[in-house]
């Protein structure tokens, strides 16, 4: 069973969706299975997990990612009492369990987490059976047999990833496969539409895994553009279990870009004349030196992770922190010893120029011309948004 992550996005009408009625409702009528990325960022209200259940098929599957104060801010730490997270989440998500409807939850964990084979054994252990798990690793140190090993013990599935962090390996060790797409990007990774050959790639991969396992969840993280749908539908045609309700809207897709692409559209280039890297750079310049410019081209990019890029703003970890740039808040949430004295001035520091050099040209040159032209409204927090390990 083969969907995205997350449905709920703006800038898939027109494309993917063309109807008033609610996103869910025509999301669960095309494809068989979403994944839920909001319950990552905050617990979600009793009322909006009945709506969840009431208006999707009785056949259609979610997944849900655990909330980050499990796996990010507490890292899975049984001592830091997790269990008792774990149990208030599966509590909120009851009526999809009793309806059975959630299928599986993913564990997502940070890229700063590295292989810790005891604290991995004592997470595995509090884990109920009510429901299928998943773990994502981000980082390679996982990446050995002891990991697998206790995956195994435990039935909980590998999660099998294409991104540039983690090579694309399949490991089973589960009854279930879960395979995320994330896109092969930079600016962010999920902002990249897969060709029709990349995707093809995958084909084998997914049909091998399903004649080893009782069932196979996929999900396409590059929500960008309405890819994450097109591609899937692309994967769904080339596995023989398309649709002819799926066909159709990947054929009106196709016709969209086609009408889109073929007339003038007016974008920020009009305005501002070509969006480039150096364009960026200097207007990072109002906001730091060239020394804090050069310090944030030496942070490593294995070192820079997005964790959101959506209407409310900007998140990353960086190094050992995070940023949060809230544009509707008009806030930047950070910490970092720099920061303490560079907030004080309205200047940015390596760790947020980072930011601003990793993700898309456009989308940076967008959100420091708001920063720029609206300066005093800004406030510069200093603070983790996420809080992490000493």
């Amino acid at each position: 069973m083969l969907g995205t992550c997350g449905w709920s996005y703006a800038e898939w009408e027109d494309s993917f969706y063309f109807r008033k009625q609610g996103k869910l409702k025509q999301y669960s009528s095309i494809f068989p299975t979403v994944e839920i990325n909001s319950t990552f960022y905050a617990l979600p209200k009793p009322e909006v997990v009945l709506g969840w259940n009431q208006y999707t098929p009785q056949d259609f599957i979610f997944s849900a990612k655990l909330p980050q104060i499990i796996t990010h801010k507490k890292t899975i730490d049984v001592s830091k009492g997790v269990e008792a997270d774990i149990n208030q989440f599966l509590e909120v998500m009851r009526p999809l369990i009793s309806g059975k409807k959630l299928w599986c939850i993913l564990v997502q964990l940070p890229p700063f987490l590295k292989f810790n084979n005891e604290r991995l054994e004592s997470f595995l252990s509090l884990l109920p059976t009510i429901t299928n798990f998943a773990m994502e690793f981000r980082h390679t140190s996982w990446l050995r047999k002891e990991t697998f090993r206790l995956l195994d013990i435990y039935h909980v599935a590998y999660t099998i990833v294409d991104e540039p962090l983690l090579p694309p390996e399949v490991h089973i060790t589960s009854d279930i496969a879960y395979f995320r797409w994330h896109g092969r990007g930079s600016r962010p990774w999920f902002n990249y539409k897969y060709s029709k050959e990349e995707v093809e790639e995958w084909v084998p991969r997914v049909t091998e895994v399903a004649g080893k396992t009782k069932r196979v969840l996929g999900y396409f993280n590059n929500h960008f553009h309405a890819y994450a749908p097109e591609n899937c539908l692309q994967i769904m045609q080339m596995l023989g279990i398309n649709t002819e309700h799926s066909d159709a809207t990947l054929r009106r897709m196709n016709l969209s870009r086609k009408d889109r692409s073929s007339s003038p559209v007016e974008t920020l280039e009009i305005w501002t004349g070509p969006i480039s890297d150096k364009k960026v750079e200097n207007m990072l310049q109002e906001f730091g030196s060239g020394d804090i410019i050069k310090k944030a081209k030496s942070i490593q990019n294995k070192e820079f992770s997005l964790r959101e890029d959506s209407k409310r703003g900007i998140a990353a970890y960086i190094a050992d922190t995070t940023v949060d740039i809230d544009v509707e808040r008009q806030t930047i949430i950070h910490y970092c010893t720099l920061w303490g004295s560079l907030s004080l001035e309205k200047k940015f520091c390596p760790h947020i120029v980072k930011l601003f050099l990793d993700i898309d040209s456009r989308r940076a040159v967008k959100i420091l011309s708001q920063i720029s032209s609206t300066l005093d409204n800004w406030k510069f927090d200093n603070r983790l948004a996420v809080e992490f390990p000493g």
